[in-house]
C-alpha cells in the first residue's frame, strides 16, 4: 500500500459490494493498470521488495488484478506482499483462459494466478480470496493501491478518458 491516496481503502461495506465495485470498474480501466489490494495498515516504501531489501519476503494477505488488453486479466493471490510488475506486454491472448497456474516467475505469487476474460469472475476471484483466507465479516480491513500504465515517451497519447480519482469516485471518495 501507498501512501499517495490516503483514501485508498476498499471502503465497500460488505464483500459483495466490493465484488460489484470492481466488476463494473474493470472494464473502464486501460491495459497496464495494476491493482494490488492488501491489509489496509500495511505501508510500503517505494522500494523494490527483493532479497537485498528483506530477509524474508513481508507476509501479508494479498490480490492482484493486472488489466491486460482484449479484456482479458491476470488475478493473483498470495500470502506475501506482491510487487506491481512490468510485464513486456499486455497482450495475453495466447494464454489459456480459466487455467490455475503456478509458475510465478517473480516469486511471489504464492498461491496460484489465472487469465480470465470476464470482470465479473476476476473480481469474484480476487474478492473470494481475501474473504476465505482473511475471516473477515467485511473488507474494511482491506486497502488497496493502483499502478497506472503510463504511455511511453515521445508517442501520441491515446487520451484514455479512466482516472485513478475515477475509480475512487465509485467507492464515494
Amino acid at each position: 500500500m501507498s501512501d499517495d491516496h490516503d483514501e485508498d481503502f476498499v471502503g465497500c461495506e460488505t464483500w459483495d459490494q466490493m465484488t460489484v465495485w470492481l466488476a463494473d470498474s474493470l472494464p473502464e480501466i486501460p491495459p497496464g493498470v495494476t491493482i494490488d489490494f492488501g491489509p489496509k495498515d500495511m505501508r510500503i516504501d517505494d522500494e523494490p521488495l527483493d532479497a537485498e531489501t528483506f530477509d524474508d519476503p513481508l507476509e501479508a494477505l494479498c490480490a492482484q488484478i493486472v488489466v491486460l488488453r482484449h479484456g482479458r486479466y491476470l488475478v493473483r493471490r498470495s500470502h506475501v506482499v506482491m510487487e506491481a510488475t512490468s510485464y513486456v506486454d499486455h497482450d495475453a491472448s495466447a494464454a489459456t483462459p480459466d487455467l490455475w497456474f503456478g509458475e510465478d516467475p517473480t516469486s511471489d505469487c504464492t498461491d496460484g494466478a489465472i487469465y480470465v476474460d470476464d470482470a465479473r469472475l476476476a473480481a469474484e476471484i480476487c474478492v473470494t480470496w481475501l474473504v476465505s483466507e482473511s475471516g473477515e465479516a467485511s473488507p474494511d480491513a482491506f486497502g488497496f493501491d493502483v499502478s497506472e500504465a503510463l504511455p511511453l515517451p515521445g508517442l501520441p497519447d491515446a487520451g484514455s478518458p479512466w482516472t485513478i480519482e475515477d475509480f475512487l469516485r465509485r467507492l464515494g471518495h
